[in-house]
């Protein structure tokens, strides 16, 4: 799967991702960026520049999703190989 965000940053890919991963979880999430994507990823304070399309959401993966929290994300290291996309929520 190829994913467009040519125009993001690094930064913005990430929070993207992370935008990503709750539409697969939250459909009316989902529904609203296909209407608005413009608003919803001012949300996330991704904002495009103009004329720039947003990026379509992918579909959600087949396989399982999990999400774990970590106690101590420094010291994670992905067991990624061919593809990983790994976000952490870190509790201060």
């Amino acid at each position: 799967m190829t994913l467009d965000t040519n125009g993001l940053d690094t930064a913005q890919r990430r929070v993207f991702g992370e935008l990503t991963a709750r539409s697969w979880s939250d459909a009316a999430l989902r529904l609203r960026y296909e209407r608005e994507p413009a608003a919803v990823l001012a949300e996330y304070d991704i904002h495009l520049a103009d004329g720039m399309p947003a990026p379509a959401l992918p579909p959600r993966p087949v396989a399982e999703v999990v999400v774990e929290t970590l106690s101590d994300p420094a010291a994670f290291v992905p067991p990624c190989l061919d593809f990983c996309l790994c976000f952490m929520q870190v509790s201060k």
